[in-house]
């Protein structure tokens, strides 16, 4: 049977969507700077030849669009606790954001509609099915077709990629293990629990955690912010014995547990730059405000011409496609099977003609017998 490990190592968040902290800052190097060739040479086209490039906006960098991908994603888990929406729901449609927008630039698709599309399917993602209406009414100035106009728009960004593993789950079985040992005390178990679980409903999704780590890994990162001693406690019985009592070698095990730690420290160290206190007390505060506001001018003055509105460009993507409709041949008429047409002259002439020869040659059976 299959290890958890393994298993986990088979699902698309590992194999489309794991990367390390390198690469992930190469292909959103790579997503700016195609982003920024390919609106050039839009803009250049709807400004005529006579423009120069002196005529264009000044682009985002890398930087900023992962600082305004920060600030969307808190915009729609703020979204999210309007609607009343379920925790993994919340945090579903966060992770089909920041996967959308890796491989997409925030200067080409529109964030603020896309994030109501991400809600609508993460929705739909987890099993929760809402009224398309009664949810385009929670939002003011949207209206359903606005909602479904990027979502296959999304499905490919994502890669069709729809699972989504989260570490709450495990988070609650770290803590029944935790309420096993006599120990240690009731009160500070539920207290790193709460905690614990408020790091993951936010810090976790704001940052890039879950494309560097495992949700074990994430989930003991927490718990180590909440309470380093149980996070500790955890890791240290894991590595205590083996199955049937007997200590095994301690060497390797004690190297495999240093890297273990070392993995949940480096993902303790990302998940503290985003406490949950920072939903409140930083991100719409006349600090943070004073942070995105210029970058959302700057966003303003360069977004792709041809796919600011995502209805129309839906609509245009549909009449393009029912124009390169491949129509098909009509069927040719009986000449095309038989060599003429029924009944008509020709064909006529044609029996007539092989009537003929049979009555005036000898016997369709032969001649007499002896």
């Amino acid at each position: 049977m299959a290890t958890e490990d393994e298993r986990y190592r088979q699902s698309t968040q590992y194999r489309l969507w794991s990367f390390s902290p390198a690469k992930l800052a190469e292909l959103r190097e790579t997503t700016n700077s195609l982003a920024k060739t390919h609106i050039t040479g839009r803009l250049l086209e709807t400004k005529g030849p006579d423009q120069g490039t002196d005529s264009l906006p000044e682009f985002l960098t890398a930087a900023e669009e992962t600082q305004l991908l920060k600030f969307f994603t808190v915009e729609l888990m703020r979204a999210a606790i309007f609607c009343g929406l379920p925790t993994e729901v919340r945090a579903t449609a966060t992770v089909f954001l920041r996967r959308f927008f890796i491989t997409n630039s925030v200067m080409t698709y529109p964030p603020t509609e896309l994030l109501k599309t991400c809600l609508f399917f993460g929705s739909k993602a987890e099993g929760l099915y809402a009224r398309l209406a009664k949810f385009a009414d929670k939002f003011p100035n949207t209206s359903e077709e606005e909602i479904l106009a990027g979502e296959f728009l999304l499905c490919q960004g994502v890669r069709f990629a729809f699972d989504v593993r989260h570490p709450f789950r495990a988070l609650e079985g770290a803590i029944l293990e935790l309420r096993r040992h006599p120990d240690l005390e009731k009160p500070r178990v539920d207290a790193a629990h709460v905690r614990a679980r408020e790091i993951l409903k936010f810090s976790s999704l704001v940052t890039d955690a879950y494309f560097h780590y495992t949700p074990s890994q994430i989930m003991l990162a927490a718990l180590s912010l909440a309470d380093r001693g149980l996070a500790e406690r955890l890791v240290q019985g894991a590595f205590e014995a083996s199955r049937n009592g007997e200590q095994a070698d301690p060497t390797p095990k004690s190297d495999l547990r240093d890297k273990v730690m070392g993995t949940i420290e480096s993902c303790r160290e990302l998940l503290a730059t985003e406490p949950p206190e920072r939903l409140e007390e930083y991100w719409g505060t006349l600090e943070s405000t004073k942070l995105i506001k210029p970058l959302l001018r700057k966003l303003k003055k360069c977004r792709d011409p041809d796919r600011a509105d995502l209805v129309a460009l839906q609509r245009a993507r549909r009449e393009m496609a029912a124009q390169k409709e491949i129509r098909q041949p009509k069927a040719g008429g009986d000449a095309s099977v038989f060599g003429s047409e029924i009944g008509t002259a020709g064909g006529n002439d044609a029996r007539e003609a092989k009537r003929r020869k049979m009555a005036e040659g000898d016997d369709v059976f032969g001649p007499a017998l002896g």
